[in-house]
């Protein structure tokens, strides 16, 4: 049976204390991508020495050996080595604060989700990428301070929803641009691989998914900017009908945990939409009848947590007015 208990305070403590915790990595690591990437020296040219900053494929002079250039140089050598330190002290701290969390059995997202979803954050400049499907029930629970039953939340892969209205832009740690599988295969497992070059699906050795879809667009021939692949042969997100009201739904961003108790930052449409398009779902002839059940068992899950634990987002009048038809027609 499809349930929520309450959160149990202890947890909720120390799930606070490694929030701020990633807040201040977070800080810090923009600040090392920002400031402080690539590397900075003298080189010599004709006789002269230069300072260059270099970033990736890109090198750039600063100009030659002066007192103002010494400046940048110190300025940059000393701000690049303070903030390798405090990454590496945040590090340590999140590391012991993972360890009390998992000694509460505090832990609920895939750790391979988790590192996808930190990967994707880390490395876009322009995130528009929604988690959907059954892991937006771990971003619920989190905003409304409960678990849920480990029936509501078992699946074998997640669901990123791509804005495809613009382009996606991911870079690598030296800002040059990448695609989606060279990204994960880098960074979360080398094992992920697609079925078929340009499929929208990678699988690892353990059998998870990670998958990537879009609206399917109205008229289905109409070209959007982010349809295409990053790269050639790069995973493309599968177009399916229905997905345009959780792209065109308000976001809500949590902060969840894995399942060795480290955070990973998640953004999914508002609880309302997601449980009315679970009811939609649930509601569509095509559909497998186990994934029907499912569906309908998870909307009307959140949509008892949005009344009982989340007032602030109410079924009203105001709300009912905004939904398309179809939605309309599933709420209460």
């Amino acid at each position: 049976m499809m349930e929520f208990n309450d959160l149990d305070a202890r947890v909720a403590r120390e799930r606070i204390d490694m929030t701020q915790l990633w807040n201040a990595r977070s800080e810090a690591d923009q600040r090392r991508r920002h400031s402080f990437a690539g590397s900075m020296n003298w080189e010599t040219r004709n006789g002269r020495q230069y300072l260059y900053s270099r970033k990736g494929r890109v090198s750039k002079s600063l100009g030659p050996r002066s007192d103002a250039t010494e400046r940048v140089f110190a300025a940059f050598t000393e701000g690049k080595r303070d903030n390798a330190a405090r990454l590496k002290t945040l590090k340590g701290e999140m590391e012991r604060q993972a360890g009390v969390l998992r000694a509460l059995d505090a832990g609920r997202l895939p750790v391979t989700a988790a590192q996808t979803l930190r990967v994707l954050g880390d490395h876009s400049k322009r995130t528009n990428i929604r988690v959907v499907g059954t892991n937006a029930l771990y971003a619920y629970e989190a905003l409304a301070g409960v678990v849920f039953s480990s029936s509501s939340t078992a699946t074998g892969d997640i669901d990123f929803l791509v804005d495809d209205r613009n382009r996606l832009k991911l870079v690598t740690d030296d800002g040059d641009p990448t695609g989606l599988a060279r990204l994960i295969r880098a960074k979360v497992d080398r094992t992920f691989q697609p079925r078929r070059a340009g499929d929208f699906r990678l699988t690892n050795d353990k059998g998870y998914m990670v998958e990537f879809i879009r609206p399917q667009p109205n008229p289905v021939w109409r070209k959007r900017p982010g349809a295409d692949p990053l790269e050639e042969g790069d995973v493309a997100p599968a177009p399916i009908v229905g997905l345009q009201w959780l792209v065109n739904a308000p976001a809500v961003d949590a902060m969840v945990l894995d399942a060795r108790g480290f955070p990973a930052p998640m953004l999914c449409p508002d609880p309302r939409f997601w449980a009315l398009h679970k009811l939609w779902l649930s509601r569509q002839h095509g559909r497998q009848p186990v994934k029907k059940a499912r569906d309908a068992s998870q909307g009307h899950l959140v949509m008892k947590l949005v009344r009982e634990r989340l007032p602030h987002l109410a079924f009203d009048e105001d709300f009912r007015a905004k939904l398309p038809g179809e939605l309309r027609r599933m709420a209460p």
